[in-house]
């Protein structure tokens, strides 16, 4: 598969970008969406699928080269076939064994179709063996920390993580709510939804950052537009902040 005759490690990488930014842009839209549509919740639990799908492709952009493509490939496909080994062991001694394990021989085989595939693209592309293992760190926070985005991992990341791993914070919150006269509920909901808003806001500003780093990194000299984009994306956070609940410390 020749992704591009004359520089084959662009030619991946700029089309492992395309796919990339338009997945993300399409969980983007579904955080809005579901905003609009009365799911807040649901908007923060897609809101956390585009922070990491942006840290993603900021790090292969800023970062990353054609081998780490390749990681990012391996990773996925290392990943899998332990999840298929670890559930061979675990109905090893179960009645339905053989007929489990045929099951997962068979999708063993669907991998090895993935396996071909990186293996082609290596050799398509011109990435010979590296001395280095191919480098795709497996944990999102250590993608954050290498691009010197820490804070964000806690500021977005992890802020987003309630609604997505169905805990117990917004159970809390109800049984509170219904403990309070309808004043104070209607305060609560408007806050919830505020704060819901305003992380919809972070979302989308670290989206656009994705792709600015993308365009810069291949030849975009004139980013106004995304700079202006950016900068409105802050100045609605700011503004929605105080009723989001964000508490204002006094310098």
């Amino acid at each position: 598969m020749d992704f591009d005759s004359r520089d084959g490690h662009a030619g991946l990488r700029v089309h492992t970008f395309i796919n990339l930014a338009s997945r993300i842009f399409e969980h983007a839209q579904a955080m809005l969406v579901a905003l609009a549509t009365g799911s807040p919740a649901s908007s923060e639990a897609l809101g956390r699928i585009v922070v990491e799908g942006s840290i993603n492709l900021m790090y292969l952009t800023v970062l990353g080269d054609a081998s780490t493509v390749i990681g990012f490939f391996q990773a996925w496909v290392d990943a899998h076939e332990k999840k298929l080994r670890d559930w061979k062991t675990e109905i090893s001694t179960s009645d339905s064994s053989a007929t489990i394990c045929a099951m997962i021989d068979a999708r063993q085989a669907a991998l090895d179709i993935y396996k071909d595939f990186i293996a082609s693209v290596k050799s398509d592309s011109g990435i010979s063996p590296s001395d280095k293992p191919y480098i795709w760190p497996q944990k999102l926070f250590e993608r954050f920390d290498r691009l010197g985005r820490r804070t964000d991992y806690y500021e977005s990341y992890h802020r987003l993580s309630g609604s997505s791993h169905i805990s117990g914070e917004d159970t809390m919150n109800w049984l509170m709510s219904i403990r309070v006269d309808e004043a104070l509920q209607q305060k609560m909901s408007a806050e919830a939804w505020a704060y819901s808003t305003m992380m919809t806001r972070i979302v989308a500003m670290l989206f656009v950052e994705s792709i600015a780093a993308c365009l810069i990194t291949h030849g975009r000299a004139d980013n106004d537009d995304l700079t202006k984009l950016r900068y409105d994306l802050a100045e609605a956070v700011e503004k929605i902040s105080l009723a989001a609940g964000v508490p204002r410390i006094d310098s």
